[in-house]
């Protein structure tokens, strides 16, 4: 039974997807709605194949290559520096309680602030330009590794660390031998939703005048009342996330032996 429900979920998993297509084709292609605000699902694929494989005059023929390399560039660039601040601090506020009374509440009240806030600051610190696009990217990783990393460490199991302290364990060898083992699964979680906000993040990191990158020509494509493109980027830059995370996935499944979907 178990692997018929398995076999099943493939198949689940489309139908909200061609109801979405039925209903979009149906507004469209009866001209319901004008082509100008919504295009119908066959142009948005043929502006994804110009993209992609086109080799005409247009100015997006056949760029995709070029646009994808300059994204994925900076969103590696953020990822890692988002949580490379983002898992030792969230260990560090996670174990020491006292710590995390002095800087959480800062965090926290930065973290309600919204990105695009970030985004006049980043261009008077930064400039126009890559540096900036990273240091949105990174902003936005931080704070989805930080905090799942925090929970993590703060929510070890208390009778973990009991039984550490009844053998005389240390509190450098309670992080190392207890703490740290037991929230590993969801640092790998908070790497993963941080990896996600990296491409989220990264079409505003690209609205700062950058002239290559996914992001950076849907800014242009807007411009240029492109709507086909535009939906076709943003079906693509979705598509990019999903497949960067199934490697992430496929580690906590395979090696770590973790239930996750």
């Amino acid at each position: 039974m178990d692997v018929v429900w398995r076999a099943s979920l493939p198949w689940r998993a489309l139908v909200i997807p061609l109801g979405v297509l039925a209903l979009w084709s149906g507004l469209t292609d009866g001209g319901i709605v004008p082509r100008y605000l919504l295009p119908p699902p066959g142009a948005v694929w043929d502006a994804a194949l110009d993209f992609f494989f086109g080799d005409g005059p247009g100015p997006y023929s056949g760029t995709f290559l070029i646009h994808f390399w300059a994204s994925l560039k900076r969103v590696l660039g953020g990822f890692l520096v988002g949580s490379g601040l983002g898992v030792p601090i969230g260990i560090l506020l996670g174990y020491y309680r006292g710590a995390a009374s002095f800087v959480e509440p800062t965090l926290q009240l930065m973290r309600s602030i919204p990105g695009i806030c970030w985004l006049p600051l980043a261009l008077i610190w930064f400039g126009i330009g890559t540096p900036s696009a990273i240091f949105l990217i990174a902003l936005g990783s931080f704070y989805a590794v930080f905090l799942a990393t925090l929970q993590a460490v703060k929510y070890v199991d208390p009778v973990l660390l009991r039984a550490a302290r009844s053998l005389g364990a240390s509190q450098a060898a309670l992080l190392g031998t207890v703490v740290l083992p037991a929230a590993f699964p969801g640092v790998l979680s908070g790497l993963r939703i941080g990896l996600a906000y990296s491409w989220i993040y990264m079409v505003l990191g690209e609205f700062t005048g950058v002239n290559s990158g996914l992001g950076a020509t849907l800014l242009q494509a807007r411009e240029t009342l492109d709507t086909e493109l535009i939906m076709a980027l943003m079906v693509i830059i979705g598509a990019l996330g999903v497949l960067t995370d199934w490697p992430m996935l496929q580690l906590m499944r395979r090696v770590f032996r973790m239930d996750v979907r």
